[in-house]
């Protein structure tokens, strides 16, 4: 059974795209077969992963105008004018990162999409049709899964309260929240708490309006990744543990209430037996804790690999040496620790 899992937090700046980046990765390489959705108008993710291809014109035009690869430019395209879901899901391959991660690149015109998905959510009644494109977006995204024997399908959204945003992590079987750890990610999660629960009034009320039986509606959260601190001694300086151990209350006291009412988060006692064999030390809802990767994840982009699987080759080529290419060294393997710690969890807390 294909397991879909959001990323999502409204507030920019938190690592979203990086992590998914990451997971996808590391969960590939347990052997699971992973599609990466790109679901961000502005399509860092497509970026990231194409890395200096996406620098050049001519291969971009190619990627999106050859068809060989599966995109979302064609697929909104056909979606809004009706197209059949089983021949989109059918037109060209999944891009492929390595044997076992593959790419659905985004498009600018997702913002397009996102629009008419607002609009059906709001006045589908009256128009049929409108309802039409959110049971094809996911009829879609469920067949190239299908198709493709993928075990993961993990989706980077947007950080907007938008109408595609509502029905991609309300059509989700799981959903994670990368923090960062500042004032404003702390008010991103009180306001998180009320906007789920208004999207799953909203879904709630669509699917009564209109008897479309695609969206679950019914996402778990599985958990919180802190991220973009720096450490000190191994740990978070004191500036930022004070917006960790913040933004971990919030979650705990406010965000996950809110989502327990609903039925959206996963049972505590799923959640322990899941981390505990990797991260003893954490407890609900910390997926796992990651600080910043400074000058590695400029290394990382070059590379077109992620922080925790460069090797000497990428760092010589990064012109680092001596002591600075040893602390890198030591600093890639706390990552990869870290990392497959984390696709285990992940997989273990999702089975």
């Amino acid at each position: 059974m294909v397991k879909s899992i959001c990323f999502f937090n409204h507030k920019g700046g938190v690592s979203k795209t990086t992590t998914t980046y990451n997971i996808g990765w590391a969960l590939s390489k347990l052997g699971k077969k992973v599609l990466m959705v790109d679901l961000d108008p502005q399509c860092n993710l497509t970026g990231l992963v194409l890395s200096s291809k996406a620098l050049d014109d001519d291969f971009m035009a190619s990627f999106y105008q050859s068809r060989q690869f599966i995109t979302f430019e064609p697929i909104i395209e056909k979606i809004i004018s009706g197209a059949n879901s089983y021949d989109l899901a059918n037109d060209g391959e999944i891009f492929p990162v390595n044997d076992n991660l593959f790419l659905l690149a985004g498009s600018l015109n997702l913002s397009q999409l996102d629009s008419q998905i607002t609009t059906a959510l709001k006045i589908t009644a009256g128009i049929p049709i409108l309802g039409n494109i959110i049971t094809c977006f996911f009829e879609v995204l469920n067949k190239i899964a299908i198709n493709n024997e993928i075990d993961y399908v993990l989706l980077d959204l947007s950080p907007s309260i938008s109408g595609l945003n509502q029905i991609a992590l309300m059509g989700s079987r799981y959903f994670i929240v990368p923090t960062s750890p500042d004032y404003f990610c702390l008010q991103a999660i009180y306001s998180l708490s009320k906007t789920i629960k208004l999207w799953h009034k909203e879904i709630k009320d669509f699917k009564q309006a209109t008897g479309v039986k695609g969206i679950p509606n019914n996402p778990l959260f599985i958990g919180a990744i802190q991220q973009r601190y720096r450490l000190r001694n191994e740990a978070p300086t004191k500036a930022f543990e004070k917006w960790i151990s913040a933004i971990r209350e919030a979650i705990n006291t406010t965000l996950v209430t809110e989502l327990s009412n609903i039925n959206c988060v996963i049972e505590k006692d799923k959640f322990e037996n899941g981390i505990k064999n990797e991260f003893p030390n954490l407890s609900p809802y910390d997926l796992a804790q990651i600080p910043d990767f400074n000058t590695l994840i400029a290394i990382s982009q070059r590379s077109k690999k992620p922080v925790f699987l460069l090797d000497d080759k990428d760092l010589d080529e990064a012109n680092q040496f001596g002591a600075a290419k040893q602390t890198s060294k030591e600093k890639i393997q706390d990552f990869h620790n870290t990392f497959m710690k984390l696709g285990r969890t992940i997989i273990n807390i999702t089975s």
